[in-house]
């Protein structure tokens, strides 16, 4: 009984709402429908959406690394570039060091060689005026003890040792000195 009464209410407000409830099922299926279409649209819209954007990404990538390869590239061709310049510099900047230091070396050998030349010029200039010295001295000692000495003679003997100390000749002075007395 008690499903007859429910059968019977239902019976009853199919009667009076009947119409309704079939417009608002038909409209909400519509709408369920136009809401699924919709979502499949969006859904559709959305993938096609992800799939360019996917795409111009990869390709903004491929862009992205070839510049990167062409940067890697041309940075290695310019550091070589840079490297073998830097090695050409320092080459040429050790051959030029070894040129001036032979040439140093050169001079250096030379100068040693005129300083030695000149000193042993010097050393047999002053041992030859030693020697004569010796011999001045010599010749005026030894005539000294054969005769008295005079001042006069001693004053030519000192006047002879200075001379010879300058480097100038005794006897080309006399001469000059002789002959401008006789004038």
């Amino acid at each position: 009984m008690a499903e007859k009464k429910v059968n019977n209410v239902d019976q009853i407000r199919d009667l009076i709402f009947g119409s309704q409830i079939k417009e608002f099922e038909a409209q909400f299926n519509q709408m369920n429908a136009s809401i699924k279409a919709l979502h499949e649209e969006m859904r559709q819209n959305f993938e096609a959406s992800h799939e360019k954007l996917r795409k111009e990404t990869e390709r903004a990538m491929e862009v992205l690394e070839k510049k990167i390869d062409n940067l890697s590239t041309t940075t290695h061709r310019e550091r070589s570039k840079l490297k073998e310049l830097i090695d050409s510099v320092d080459e040429t900047l050790q051959e030029k060091v070894t040129l001036q230091k032979d040439e140093f070396d050169t001079k250096l050998k030379m100068t040693k060689e005129n300083i030695a030349d000149e000193q042993r010029k010097i050393s047999d200039t002053i041992r030859n005026t030693k020697e004569e010295l010796h011999q001045v001295l010599h010749n005026g000692l030894a005539s000294l003890s054969d005769e008295k000495l005079s001042r006069e003679s001693m004053a030519q003997m000192l006047l002879e040792v200075a001379m010879k100390i300058q480097g100038t000749d005794m006897t080309a002075m006399l001469t000059e000195e002789n002959e401008a007395e006789t004038e």
